[in-house]
């Protein structure tokens, strides 16, 4: 079966891309020629995606220094995150009350072409904590946010999401789809979902699942290492984890 991972990318389209990230990291522009070095790709190739670009106000070119910049309705496009910050905002304030209350990491996940991207998160004031990165993705098989994602899906298609040999980062891990499989009826069941040293050794996590228009959208988490997670911490993380997920199904209602 061929994924999502697996088909060829369109060079034209990663190409134009390419140029919008390499132009956003580039401040005061870039000439065509820097450009071209940057993306890997000749200049006549790249010349005719840059004049249409242009032309239609994605990019700017200064006639003066002969350098490329971000356009006017590549702002705009920017912009229209807008619409989507409050609700960020919303999830971030939930997260730092998470954090407040146990004092463990908070992070908030949705589900990207079957692996997990962690969207946002809040770290823990404590001198030993989760290090993790915005952007960063994951299997669903051994992340807790990852099992709530999947965990009302039918099964063919968590199934279409996996491929053995699974990815083992620790002895921890499932070693099979249909462990996998039968580990989500457990989250269905207690509505939690737990990665126990199964992503990294010496830490655990706990999520759970926020629905949104009958579906759960996102996945939202806490993170320790094991040495912290006592039953009365764990106790702790599910009742705020569950009052953020109260409130922000109020919210997404």
């Amino acid at each position: 079966m061929t994924t999502v991972e697996d088909k060829p990318q369109h060079r034209s389209t990663k190409r134009v891309l390419d140029t919008l990230e390499t132009l956003a990291n580039a401040s005061g522009g870039l000439t065509m020629a820097e450009i071209c070095r940057d993306v890997n790709a000749p200049k006549g190739s790249l010349s005719p995606i840059l004049h249409t670009m242009a032309d239609a106000g994605y990019i700017a070119f200064d006639d003066t220094t002969k350098r490329y910049s971000i356009g006017l309705r590549t702002y705009l496009l920017g912009k229209s995150f807008d619409c989507e910050s409050t609700l960020m905002s919303l999830f971030m304030a939930a997260m730092r009350d998470i954090t407040s209350a146990c004092g463990e990491t908070c992070q908030l996940g949705v589900l990207d072409h079957g692996r997990v991207l962690y969207i946002a998160k809040v770290d823990s004031p404590q001198p030993v904590r989760l290090t993790s990165s915005i952007g960063k993705t994951l299997p669903v098989h051994y992340t807790a946010i990852g099992k709530v994602l999947v965990s009302e899906m039918d099964e063919a298609s968590v199934r279409a999401m996996l491929h053995e040999p699974l990815e083992r980062p620790t002895e921890a891990t499932v070693r099979t789809v249909d462990e996998f499989i039968a580990n989500l009826a457990v989250v269905r069941h207690e509505g939690f979902a737990y990665d126990r040293e199964e992503a990294t050794e010496a830490v655990q996590c706990i999520a759970i699942g926020i629905h949104s228009h009958g579906t759960i959208q996102y996945g939202l988490s806490v993170t320790t290492p094991s040495y912290r997670l006592t039953d009365e911490k764990q106790t702790l993380i599910k009742e705020a984890l569950s009052r953020a997920k109260r409130h922000m199904e109020r919210m997404l209602a």
